[in-house]
């Protein structure tokens, strides 16, 4: 094993350093780590997102990696994030290894400050949506997205936002699912569902409920996002991923998901929602 020594920490964060869209600021420059001492790829990178913070709360957060492991195919990263107004300190680390003759890549956290998914499988390119801070009071969040890949990779322009239309409907269409990266047999399944509430069961680990409003009075809590033709959410440290043939909402954004367990699945789903069904693995 081999430390590839301690990254310099990033004692202030000029302005033009970050990156501002309407809903969020992204803290600082993307930060990149190589996975092989050798080789620019594959390579990860972190993204440090604020929701509803202004800017100077924004501009004391600092954020860096604190070393890199390399070992015999995998390459483990030691992160932290610092809020100087607030006098926290969160740290976690992340392993990645590349799966070989397929391209995918396992990721597993560990030693974390933070709640933290189960071990992940992820596709070239894909993001995992890191929560680091939340307050329910105000609706202010700090984000960790983590990417994970070869060749250039898609920066973000805004962190994810609520649907505007109080009538907003999910619409999953085709829908194919993978849970912590494994994909899962399709049921037979409806060609498309189009609700404010999506009722979706999954094999192993119950009936989840989607909604794109927030539905705190009815215990939904916000637990992914939506973009284009693919809807990601995570409870219970097990992140799902649908991707559809259409677009999952109407507009072009990327738009929060709220979901809540389901604590009586065997019953009927509210009145108000669609159903979608996947099959247990033969």
């Amino acid at each position: 094993m081999k430390l590839a020594g301690f990254l310099p920490v990033l004692l202030a964060l000029p302005t033009l350093a970050q990156s501002t869209g309407p809903h969020g600021t992204r803290i600082g420059q993307i930060q990149t780590a190589t996975l092989t001492e050798s080789r620019p790829d594959p390579h990860v990178q972190f993204e440090t997102w604020v929701v509803h913070m202004s800017r100077d709360y924004a501009e004391s957060v600092v954020t860096g990696n604190t070393g890199i492991e390399r070992e015999a195919g995998k390459a483990i990263v030691h992160r932290f994030v610092r809020d100087n107004f607030r006098n926290a300190y969160l740290t976690y680390t992340i392993t990645f290894e590349p799966i070989p003759g397929t391209e995918t890549f396992r990721v597993a956290f560990s030693d974390s400050t933070v709640p933290y998914p189960v071990s992940q499988v992820l596709r070239d390119g894909e993001t995992i949506a890191l929560n680091l801070a939340f307050d329910a009071q105000t609706g202010r969040k700090m984000i960790d997205y983590i990417r994970v890949g070869t060749g250039v990779m898609k920066p973000r322009q805004d962190p994810a936002r609520d649907v505007y239309a109080e009538d907003a409907e999910l619409t999953i269409a085709q829908p194919r699912l993978r849970t912590n990266g494994i994909e899962q047999a399709a049921a037979d399944l409806p060609a498309r569902v189009s609700a404010p509430v999506v009722s979706v069961d999954i094999p192993g680990q119950g009936r989840y409920l989607l909604s794109f409003k927030p539905r705190s009075e009815d215990g939904f809590e916000r637990a992914g996002e939506a973009a284009g033709n693919s809807v990601v959410f995570s409870l219970d440290g097990n992140i799902f991923r649908i991707d559809c043939a259409d677009r999952i909402a109407s507009g072009s954004g990327t738009y929060n998901i709220y979901a809540k367990r389901d604590q009586a699945p065997k019953s009927d789903p509210p009145d108000n929602s669609g159903r979608v069904t996947f099959a247990a693995q033969p």
